[in-house]
């Protein structure tokens, strides 16, 4: 079976003489990419990274996020990206569960970080740094690779990549990818999402460490290129389209808002693209007709998780176009792809017929194998059949067409991006002033949800929302932090002492038909 491996390397010599990355007017041919990627590759092995020791990516968007992956494919060495926007102690604990060997960082982001705190004891690599006490410089690290490659060649059951996602306890799981699951999901993204070729160019204005990151590999297999933007701003995108030929992209429904206000030049750069990809947070059926009179069809819907990469299913301009009333269909995320079997069951357990509401089960050779160094939570999400179990409560109609009513777990995607309320509920449950916590998502027009806090404080004379979202300062992500504190008397709690998150969100969702994308 192919590997990722095997697959990179035949495009780099296939498309030597074609650009494969553009950063900022930097340009990296295939050529530039092989030779850079196999010194680079020989160089992390030397510093201990492996299958079972990975490489940890702490960076924003650049073209170091595409060379070390591509390293790290060709040495057969597991990666683990890390978003630049986590915390200082989110980070940390990502690199000591995954038992990174070699932490791949900027100045800026590694001063965030307490060395001293990296229980794995990585190798720094800083990539604007100069060697020092402590660090690897990355282009002099590079440079002393070895020009041959000289890497263990790995199968298919092989570790390919780390995705960590957070789980209900508040920690982040890493979704753990093989070799094979990863060549996978790149077939089924090529054969049922992305319509593209070797003149195609991908950019990617969301985060690498994400859903962006996913199509890298896709992009290079075609011989096309990938264009990296540091930061999503419409006007930056909408150059990269005319300039530097993007073609396509993946975002989340924000940025196509952001788009269209953005005004007619920048909607008339994105009519030039072939296909624009979007999912991660919920649209409005009116902001999907908004979109498509602004874009035209060349909007695609997709859903997928870290554990089953999308498109587990997909929404294509043939599927909305065909309709009677195209905006309507916003409400679903489409079809499975052709690489999915999808099912609903109840509580119990048991399978559920057209347009009965359960929770959603996917299968698919690109799904996750489980996750890195916890069994136990790789079985609360895989029956004995091999269904992961994606926590999503879903309707299928007759017509196959997926229907997402609620979360069965508490997942909050706020702007494209996962916050797990768990996580900002340990944090808040810290605070002096605070009793009780609950944390849920409640509607916004702009970014889907956002998060609130239901607090019941200690003393209402001295808790406030200021003070308690300043508590959150450096402590989580700055996106995942409340942007409204509600303060209660009790928190709504069921026959085993449980708090009734339901019945919390009812108060906020009332009249909303649609909880999720």
């Amino acid at each position: 079976m192919l590997t990722t491996q095997a697959l990179l390397e035949r495009s780099l010599a296939a498309f030597a003489d074609r650009v494969a990355v553009i950063d900022q007017g930097r340009t990296i041919t295939y050529a530039a990419l092989d030779a850079r990627s196999r010194k680079l590759a020989n160089a992390l092995m030397g510093l201990g990274a492996g299958v079972d020791r990975p490489v940890a990516i702490f960076l924003g968007n650049d073209f170091h996020f595409v060379e070390i992956d591509a390293a790290c494919m060709r040495a057969g060495i597991t990666r683990v990206g890390i978003s630049s926007r986590l915390a200082a102690d989110e980070c940390q604990f990502i690199v000591n569960h995954s038992g990174a060997a070699v932490l791949i960082t900027s100045s800026a982001l590694l001063a965030t970080l307490d060395p001293a705190a990296l229980d794995s004891r990585p190798a720094l690599v800083l990539v604007d740094g100069k060697e020092g006490a402590g660090h690897h410089d990355y282009e002099s690290l590079l440079a002393k690779g070895a020009d041959r490659l000289s890497a263990p060649r790995l199968g298919p059951d092989h570790s390919a990549y780390v995705l960590y996602t957070s789980g209900t306890t508040g920690r982040p799981k890493g979704a753990s990818h093989t070799q094979g699951s990863r060549v996978a999901a790149l077939v089924n993204m090529l054969g049922n999402e992305i319509v593209a070729d070797k003149n195609s160019a991908m950019v990617h204005c969301a985060p690498l460490t994400h859903g962006s990151g996913s199509k890298i590999l896709s992009f290079l297999a075609l011989g096309a290129r990938n264009i990296i933007l540091p930061r999503f701003e419409p006007e930056l995108f909408a150059r990269a389209i005319v300039e530097q030929g993007g073609s396509h992209s993946f975002m989340v429904p924000t940025m196509l808002h952001m788009l269209i206000e953005a005004g007619p030049k920048v909607c008339e750069a994105v009519r030039r693209m072939r296909q624009l990809s979007f999912g991660g947070a919920p649209i409005t059926n009116a902001a999907f007709g908004r979109a498509l009179e602004a874009f035209g069809p060349r909007l695609v819907q997709v859903y997928g998780t870290s554990e089953a990469p999308h498109p587990a299913t997909v929404l294509k301009p043939d599927d909305y176009m065909d309709a009677a009333d195209p905006s309507a269909l916003a409400e679903t995320a489409g079809r499975a792809s052709l690489s999915t079997e999808l099912a609903v069951i109840d509580d119990e357990g048991q399978r559920l017929g057209a347009g009965q509401e359960g929770e959603l089960l996917l299968r698919g050779n690109y799904v996750m194998g489980g996750y890195w160094q916890d069994e136990a939570a790789t079985a609360e999400v895989f029956d004995a059949q091999g269904w992961y179990k994606t926590g999503d409560v879903a309707v299928i109609d007759d017509q196959g067409f997926v229907r997402f009513k609620d979360r069965k777990r508490d997942l909050i995607i706020s702007g494209g991006l996962n916050v797990y309320p768990s996580e900002v509920e340990r944090v808040l449950a810290a605070h002096p002033d605070v009793r009780e916590v609950a944390v849920i998502g409640y509607p916004d027009d702009r970014w889907g949800e956002s998060v609130m806090a239901c607090v019941v404080p200690r003393d209402r004379q001295t808790a406030s929302e200021e003070a308690l979202i300043a508590w959150l300062e450096g402590r989580i992500a700055g996106y995942k932090k409340p942007r409204k504190v509600t303060f209660l008397d009790e928190l709504p709690k069921g026959s085993t002492n449980k708090v009734l998150k339901r019945a919390l969100r009812e108060r906020f969702w009332a009249g909303r038909g649609r909880r999720i994308n």
